[in-house]
C-alpha cells in the first residue's frame, strides 16, 4: 500500500510540474528549485538527522518527539515540507512559503522564549540551508545567493521585532487555525510582530456555551484583540443542523432557530464584554463548507435557495450584533467568500501530490481572510494609543487649498473626524494658513470641535510641541493626518513618537473609522441607549421563546457515540490522527504506527477510539486515546480529537467513560503539553475537574468528584 501511495504521489507530482505549475519570473529560485527536486530522495535523509539530532532535541526540549519512527517522520514531516519549499521556490506564490514557514514550527520550542527560540532556528536553519544547497551547481557565488535566498525565506523565524507583538486570540474552529498560518508572514511583512493563540467552542456537561475557558485564559495572557467566529465552517453543531435542513423548515421554524443562536452569541458577547474591554473582531457566516455535490459540481450554485435566505437572515442579525456591542468590528465572510469565488475558498492552499501524505490540511479561505485581518491589527497598531488627531486642512479635510478659492469638501471625513471628538478623541487643527481663509461656513466641522487650533506659518514641529505641552499628554498619543510627505517625514525625524498618516490613503481614513472600536474610544450617550434599547429588544425575544434550552437544542441533533477500546483495522486511522491533529492534542507526541500497535498488545496500555454520527451521517471515528495503566494509576498519555468533532461536548464523554471503565486506582493523571497550536485541548482536564499539579500534570484522585456526561448523547459501547 505504501508502495502504491509513492507512485500514485510519484505520478501527481509530475503532472503537476509539467501542467499545472505556474512558473516563478526569479531564475535563480527556478533553478534551485529544480537542484532541490533533483535530489530530494539525498536531502531528506539529511534533513531528519539535522532536525531530530537528539542532542538538540533534547537542549532545547521539543515536544511532541517520543519514539518516533524515521520513516514516518520522513514521508508525511520532511518530505511534504521539502515539497512546499520547492512549489515557492518555483511558483513565487506566498501561500506556500506561509504553509513552509508554519510547519517549520511543528517540532519547535514551544515554551522558550524569543531569544532562545532564535537561537535555536539559528543554529537549524543554518544546518539545514547547508544540506539543501550543498554540491549546487555553479560555483561558491551560486551557492552563496542560494543560501541568500534560504535565508530571505527563513527570516521571519530569525527576527526580533522590536515593538511589542500584537495579541491576538481567536475563538472558533479550524478555520482560525488557517488564518494563523498565513497571518503571521502578513503582519511581519507589514513592520508587525503577531502572537496568535486558538480556542473553541465547547459543549460541557450540559451547559450553554460559557466564557469561563476565555476568561481563564485571559487572566493568565492578557490580550491586544478577540476575533470570534461562532458560525465558520461548523464551530457550532446548531448551525450545521440548520444548514442542512433549511429546506424542510417553515419560516417561523426558521426564525425560531436563528433567535436561538443569536441568542447565545449575545450572550456570550455580553458575558465577555463584561470582563475585557478587548475589540471584538466578530465573523459574520459564509456557509462554508459548502455540500458534496455543490461542491464538485461546478454548475450548481453554492447554496439552496432556502440556505441563501437563512445565510440573508443570519447575517442582517449578526450586523445587527455587532453595530450594537461595544468596539465591535465585522469580519464579513460572505463578502470575502462571494468576491473570491465559494469553491476557491474551499480549495485545499496543497497540491495533492503533497497534501495526500502530509500532516495539514489547509484551505485558501484562511489565506484570503488573513488580508483583512492584517488590515485590521494594522490599523489597531496606528491607532492604539490616540488620544490627540492632529489635523491638517488643505488637500485633507477638502481638495485645493481654500486662499486660492473655491475647494471639494470631505464632507465624510469631517463628519467622522466630528464622532471621534464626541467619542473622546482630541482633535488640534495644525494648518499652515492664515485664519482669515478659513471658511468654517461650508464645513461640517466647527470651531469647537477643536481642543486647539494652531493655524499659522510657523513649523508644524513647533506647532505640535506647543501642543504636547499645552495639554499635557505624551507625543506617543499625537497622529498627524496630513497629505505632505515632506511636512509628515519633517515631524517623524524632529518628533518619532508622533505616528504620522498620509491623508490621501484609504488606509489612513478606514483606520480612522475602525478606531471607534477600539477601546481608546467611548460610546456617545446615544449610542448607549441604542445598545440599551437592542439588548431589551433581545431580551424580551428570549422570554418568549423556548429554544434557550441549550441541552435540549444539542439534543436534536440526535448525537451518537460509540467509544471502546481500539482494534487492528484501526491503527491506520488512529495512527492519521495521531500524525496529523494539532488543535486537540494534549501533548502532540507523535506516535508511529509501530508504537501504537504496540500499545495496543501491552498490557501496561490502553488505546481508546470513538465514533460519531448524528442525524445527518456518520462523522467516523474522529477521537482517539492512549493511556498507561499501573497498579494504582493511570496517565493519559495522549487524547487526540479531530476538528470535525469539536463543539459538541464528546471529549467530556470520552473522558468520562475511560474514567468509569478503568474503575478504582489512586489516581487519574492527564498531560498537559502547550504548543502554539493545540489551545483547544488546554481545559480538557480541568473541567473535568482534575486539579493542575504542575505546568504538565493534572490529577484526579480517588474519591473526587468524578465529571458528568453532556445529556444530550446516546452512547453504546464499541464491539472489542
Amino acid at each position: 500500500m505504501r508502495l502504491m501511495n509513492s507512485l500514485i504521489s510519484s505520478l501527481g507530482k509530475e503532472f503537476y510540474r509539467r501542467v499545472g505549475r505556474s512558473r516563478s519570473s526569479d531564475k535563480q529560485s527556478i533553478v534551485l528549485a529544480q537542484w532541490l527536486e533533483h535530489r530530494q530522495s539525498q536531502i531528506i535523509p539529511r534533513l531528519y538527522d539535522s532536525n531530530f539530532d537528539v542532542a538538540r532535541i533534547n537542549q532545547y526540549a521539543i515536544e511532541g518527539v517520543k519514539d518516533n519512527n524515521r520513516q514516518e517522520i520522513e514521508e508525511v514531516f520532511l518530505t511534504p515540507l521539502l515539497d512546499l519549499l520547492i512549489e515557492y521556490l518555483y511558483t513565487g506564490q506566498e501561500v506556500f512559503r506561509d504553509l513552509y514557514l508554519d510547519e517549520r514550527l511543528r517540532y519547535a520550542p514551544h515554551r522558550a522564549n524569543p531569544e532562545v527560540r532564535k537561537r535555536f532556528f539559528q543554529d537549524l536553519l543554518e544546518q539545514d540551508e547547508a544540506i539543501l544547497v550543498e554540491g549546487f551547481g555553479g560555483g561558491n557565488e551560486s551557492a552563496d545567493g542560494s543560501k541568500t535566498k534560504l535565508r530571505e525565506i527563513h527570516q521571519s523565524l530569525l527576527i526580533e521585532h522590536s515593538n511589542t507583538p500584537i495579541r491576538l486570540l481567536a475563538i472558533g474552529d479550524c478555520l482560525m487555525n488557517e488564518v494563523r498560518v498565513f497571518l503571521p508572514s502578513r503582519c511581519h511583512n507589514a513592520g508587525m510582530a503577531l502572537d496568535m493563540r486558538c480556542l473553541y467552542f465547547s459543549a460541557v456537561m450540559g451547559k450553554a456555551l460559557s466564557t469561563e475557558q476565555v476568561v481563564s485564559f485571559l487572566e493568565k495572557a492578557p490580550v491586544d484583540l478577540i476575533a470570534v467566529s461562532f458560525l465558520s465552517y461548523e464551530g457550532l453543531p446548531l448551525y450545521r443542523s440548520l444548514m442542512l435542513e433549511a429546506h424542510t423548515l417553515s419560516q417561523e421554524e426558521t426564525a425560531r432557530r436563528i433567535d436561538g443562536l443569536l441568542s447565545v452569541m449575545r450572550r456570550f458577547l455580553e458575558d465577555l464584554r463584561a470582563y475585557t474591554d478587548a475589540p471584538f473582531l466578530l465573523h459574520n457566516v459564509s456557509g462554508l463548507p459548502l455540500m458534496k455535490w455543490r461542491r464538485r459540481l461546478g454548475f450548481l450554485a453554492p447554496f439552496s435557495l432556502a440556505q441563501e435566505s437563512v445565510l440573508r437572515a443570519l447575517n442582517g442579525a449578526i450586523a445587527e450584533l455587532a453595530l450594537n456591542t461595544p468596539n465591535c468590528v465585522l469580519i464579513d465572510e460572505a463578502k470575502i467568500a462571494t468576491a473570491n469565488g465559494y469553491r476557491q475558498c474551499q480549495t485545499s492552499a496543497v497540491p495533492e501530490h503533497i497534501a495526500a501524505r502530509a500532516l495539514f490540511h489547509t484551505s485558501y479561505f484562511g489565506a484570503f481572510l488573513s488580508e483583512t485581518y492584517e488590515h485590521i491589527l494594522r490599523s489597531y497598531q496606528a491607532m492604539k494609543k490616540a488620544k490627540v488627531l492632529l489635523i491638517d486642512f488643505d488637500n485633507t479635510l477638502w481638495d485645493g487649498v481654500m486662499a486660492d478659492g473655491t475647494v471639494t469638501q470631505h464632507l465624510d471625513r469631517q463628519q467622522l473626524l466630528r464622532t471621534l471628538k464626541d467619542s473622546g478623541i482630541l482633535l488640534v487643527a495644525v494648518s499652515k494658513n492664515d485664519p482669515q481663509n478659513i471658511r468654517w461656513s461650508e464645513m461640517a466641522l466647527v470651531p469647537d470641535d477643536f481642543v486647539l487650533q494652531k493655524i499659522s506659518w510657523k513649523p508644524k514641529v513647533s506647532s505640535i510641541q506647543e501642543v504636547a505641552a499645552e495639554l499635557d499628554l505624551g507625543l506617543d498619543s499625537f497622529i498627524l493626518i496630513d497629505d505632505s510627505p515632506e511636512e509628515r517625514g519633517l515631524v517623524s525625524s524632529q518628533l518619532p513618537k508622533v505616528r504620522t498618516l498620509n491623508s490621501l490613503d484609504p488606509f489612513t481614513w478606514q483606520s480612522l473609522n475602525l478606531l471607534l472600536q477600539f477601546p481608546n474610544t467611548k460610546q456617545t450617550e446615544e449610542a448607549r441607549s441604542r445598545t440599551a434599547l437592542y439588548r431589551a429588544q433581545a431580551q424580551r425575544r428570549e422570554t418568549l421563546n423556548p429554544q434557550l434550552d441549550y441541552p435540549a437544542m444539542m439534543a436534536s441533533l440526535g448525537l451518537c457515540a460509540k467509544i471502546g477500546r481500539g482494534r487492528g483495522e484501526d491503527l491506520d486511522r488512529i495512527s492519521e490522527l495521531v500524525q496529523r491533529t494539532n488543535q486537540f492534542n494534549t501533548t502532540t507526541i507523535r506516535y508511529s504506527k509501530a508504537n501504537l500497535e504496540t500499545f495496543m498488545k501491552s498490557p501496561e496500555h490502553r488505546v481508546y477510539v470513538a465514533e460519531l454520527s448524528d442525524k445527518f451521517g456518520a462523522l467516523g471515528l474522529v477521537a482517539s486515546v492512549i493511556l498507561e495503566v499501573q497498579n494504582d494509576y493511570a496517565i493519559f498519555e495522549s487524547f487526540v480529537m479531530s476538528c470535525r468533532a469539536m463543539g459538541f461536548g464528546l471529549e467530556q464523554l470520552m473522558l468520562t467513560y475511560i474514567l468509569n471503565e478503568i474503575g478504582d486506582v489512586s489516581r487519574f493523571v492527564g498531560r498537559f503539553i502547550q504548543t502554539d497550536r493545540n489551545g483547544p485541548a488546554m481545559f480538557l482536564f480541568s473541567e473535568a475537574g482534575f486539579k493542575a499539579q504542575g505546568p504538565d500534570e493534572w490529577i484526579l484522585k480517588n474519591g473526587d468528584p468524578r465529571p458528568k456526561c453532556p445529556a444530550w448523547f446516546s452512547l453504546t459501547p464499541r464491539d472489542t
